[in-house]
């Protein structure tokens, strides 16, 4: 048990210097290899974050319409009742026809910026590549 208690802190600090020395040339190479996927991920994670918002809104207001839609069902009481819930119902239906087709242009839209600025990263990262490898 000793030997271990003495040997560990050994083996931090040695690879602690290791770490240290390798900030030099390799730590920079490695950063600037890595640097693409990182940049890549990070478009992603916030186009996601942006999709998820979307959806996120998107199932808020068709929550809202159909509490609402409950709760005026549950007022229903006479023939007259009936009758101005279910011409509402062609307001709800043109309602929620709306809200999805904006949803999915959003949503389209937000692809095609993704697309085009994945592409944009590429075309970086080819160009930046061909120029270190002449």
């Amino acid at each position: 048990m000793l030997h271990r208690n003495i040997v560990l802190p050994f083996l931090f600090i040695k690879l602690y210097e290791v770490i240290k020395m390798a900030k030099t040339k390799q730590a920079t190479q490695i950063e600037e290899a890595l640097a693409p996927v990182v940049a890549f991920n990070k478009l992603f994670i916030e186009t996601a974050e942006k999709a998820m918002g979307l959806q996120v809104a998107s199932m808020q207001k068709l929550s809202k319409i159909g509490f609402d839609n409950a709760n005026a069902l549950f007022h229903v009481q006479s023939a007259e009742d009936v009758k101005g819930y279910t011409e509402k119902q062609q307001i709800v239906a043109k309602e929620v026809a709306e809200i999805v087709t904006t949803d999915i242009q959003q949503l389209g839209e937000l692809n095609q910026n993704f697309l085009e600025d994945s592409r944009k990263l590429v075309e970086k990262n080819v160009k930046q590549a061909a120029a270190k490898a002449a």
